[in-house]
């Protein structure tokens, strides 16, 4: 037993004087990353020939910064990524972040441009005699402000007539303020074009659920990793500069209906298809028949994508995405000579824009319908994802390859579209909760110091993704073990440097950061929260307002207030009963306790500035009726998120 003690107690002096130091590639990740170039075709130089077509300049000295003078954009922090992959990365995923380092504006074709590699997304802009139509509008107002003096200065200074936002994630409305304004918008001077159902799943996915899914997209996008060999390169779908600028969400004044609907914009003609349920909850394609461009939005780039964001989203239906791809081959194909995705590059030629699209639906097909194959046959998701193998004539296409998605966690997750999490086995029904569960795993382990030794053992045999698994257990069984923690971030790491996929790279060395260093909290931390809300219609805010609250502390209360919005003509009632928050605007007469009068500007100073209530509620264009204290009872069960809770501790 001494034995024993002292070397756990080795391994954890030697591993602590490491903790922050990224290790080096080991033998057995060296040997997994050097098998890379002989299974796929390293002499293609195609893509970097696409990538590269059609170039007119870029940003000048790579930077974009935010309007309190920080850099939001830094294309330079990745030159590194140069010449033949170093041991710590996987050699594909290298070749697709030295294609995602080509950034700048382009030309497509005549009247059609891109600026790629200034943000996570790309922006299109189709040119007209008068003006702009912009295809999607990058994550943050300065990047797509960047963009537009690009071509601005480039091309033809010429107004934006319309923003067309492909769907309903972030990094492809939320810099729409830097290319035209709210009262553009309201005004009907531009049109903001959106598929239908856009603004309530913006809401539903990044206002709901906001607070979770940017603490695991932090993991996802590796927001707190460096740019080196060692930690981020890419996230599969282009270069991640998400840390800091300004994003909004507006409302469309102009909806797409339905698959065929053609919009017509200072002699431009587009044809829409709408994918709802595909890459987004709501999302759409559009064809420019003059210039023969289909833009895909999300549903065919250069990777296989994600059936289900490891940031957390709805689960997306994989055989609907596969026949929108199909239903766009009818519709456009055999007008298209280029394909334009929202991120990654063009694809030229109708030979191979068609030949890309159909391996792309192919990809998506295959792996769904072996899921549901293999399911019918009893595995559950983990067997399924272990057995999936891509035939040849799809895994040899570079643009099938899973940079960002991949096909291990897309079985996973089509398996839990149509049968959930459970797997049908009465022992994973009802499992112990993590910390219960692992302490008594550590102790059928033998003890801690048996685990960790064990371990030990497992990652010199280069047995990652065990030491994983297993180190788990002894970690949320006691957060304070050194040696467990270090180790599980060195087999988290080694995982991370074999990984094909971006975002896997990233979420891997984003747990082995977070296991060295704890969670680090910003100094200042930006408050988002008055940005956000200013966006959002009163309904949204209360919908929002409603996940806040603490069931506990709302038990066995009963309030009614009212809210009027005069510039906004609304008039809502807000009750919480039986411990929830509902809204209503079908009750007008209803008796309140407290009415307040306010315009939307001051009621969301009022929630994300309480200590200025007095002051608001008794400013101009402010009045109440009735008890004030009931507003703030109501106040008092709303608890606001943790952004920076635990991931891979208790």
């Amino acid at each position: 037993m001494k034995k024993i003690k002292l070397s756990a107690l080795l391994i954890s002096i030697t591993l602590a004087a490491n903790a922050q130091v990224s290790k080096q590639a080991s033998t057995f990740t060296q040997k997994s990353n050097e098998a890379v170039y002989s299974k796929l075709n390293f002499e293609d130089t195609a893509d970097f020939i696409d990538a590269k077509r059609g170039f007119i300049a870029t940003l000048t000295d790579g930077k974009v910064l935010s309007k309190s003078g920080n850099i939001a954009v830094d294309v330079n922090t990745f030159n590194f990524i140069k010449g033949k992959s170093p041991a710590t990365v996987n050699p594909a995923l290298w070749r697709q972040a030295q294609l995602n380092n080509i950034n700048g504006l382009f030309k497509i074709t005549t009247g059609v441009y891109q600026v790629r590699g200034i943000d996570a997304a790309n922006i299109s802009f189709i040119e007209t005699k008068n003006g702009y139509v912009v295809v999607d509008a990058l994550t943050i107002s300065e990047a797509s402000a960047a963009a537009y003096e690009l071509i601005k200065k480039h091309v033809a200074n010429k107004p934006i007539l319309a923003v067309i936002v492909t769907h309903s994630h972030g990094d492809h409305y939320g810099g729409i303020e830097g290319l035209i304004s709210a009262d553009d918008i309201k005004s009907g001077k531009v049109k903001f074009i959106t598929p239908k159902g856009f603004y309530e799943e913006a809401v539903s996915e990044n206002v709901l659920l906001g607070n979770v899914m940017r603490r695991r997209a932090g993991y996802q996008f590796g927001l707190g990793l460096e740019r080196n060999d060692k930690s981020q390169v890419d996230i599969g779908l282009g270069k991640p500069f998400l840390g800091g600028g300004s994003s909004s969400l507006l409302e469309p004044n102009l909806e797409i209906e339905k698959t065929g609907q053609t919009i017509n914009i200072d002699g431009l003609d587009l044809v829409f298809q709408l994918t709802p349920n595909s890459e987004a909850p709501a999302e759409l394609t559009l064809f420019a028949p003059a210039q023969k461009v289909f833009f895909s939005a999300e549903i065919a780039s250069h990777t296989y994508h994600n059936v289900l964001t490891p940031r957390g989203a709805k689960t997306r239906d994989a055989k609907a995405w596969a026949g929108y791809l199909d239903e766009a081959i009818d519709l456009f194909g055999d007008k298209t000579e280029f394909v334009v995705p929202s991120h990654t590059w063009p694809v030229y030629s109708h030979d191979k824009g068609i030949t890309f699209l159909e391996k792309q639906r192919d990809l998506y097909k295959y792996v769904h319908d072996q899921t549901v194959h293999l399911a019918n046959k009893g595995l559950n998701k983990d067997e399924i994802a272990e057995e999936i193998k891509l035939p040849a004539e799809l895994a040899k296409e570079w643009y099938n390859r899973d940079f960002y998605g991949t096909v291990k966690h897309n079985a996973k997750a089509t398996y839990q579209f149509y049968l959930g999490w459970w797997d049908g086995n009465p022992a994973e029904y009802d499992k112990l909760p993590q910390v219960e569960a692992a302490k008594k795993y550590v102790e059928w382990f033998g003890g801690e110091e048996t685990a960790v030794k064990k371990a030990t053992e497992s990652f010199e045999k280069g047995e990652y993704r065990w030491v994983a698994e297993v180190l788990k257990h002894v970690i949320f069984a006691n957060p304070n073990n050194v040696a467990a923690k270090n180790l599980q971030a060195d087999a988290f790491e080694q995982i991370a440097y074999q990984s094909e996929s971006g975002i896997w790279r990233d979420l891997y060395l984003s747990g082995a950061k977070e296991l060295r260093e704890g969670v680090i909290v910003p100094k200042n931390p930006v408050n988002r929260a008055a940005g956000f809300l200013a966006t959002l219609t009163p309904e949204a805010i209360f919908d929002y307002l409603s996940v806040t609250v603490d069931g506990t502390k709302a038990g066995g209360k009963d309030i009614k207030l009212r809210f009027i919005f005069p510039e906004l003509n609304k008039n809502i009632l807000v009750y919480l009963k039986n411990g929830v928050l509902h809204q209503s605007e079908a009750r007008p007469n209803e008796k309140t306790e407290f009415t307040l009068t306010i315009p939307k500007a001051k009621f969301v100073e009022l929630l994300t500035k309480p200590e200025t209530a007095r002051d608001i509620l008794t400013s101009d264009g402010v009045s109440f009726d009735g008890d004030p204290f009931k507003f703030r009872e109501l106040a008092s069960v709303f608890e606001p998120a943790n952004p920076y809770w635990n991931i891979v501790t208790p």
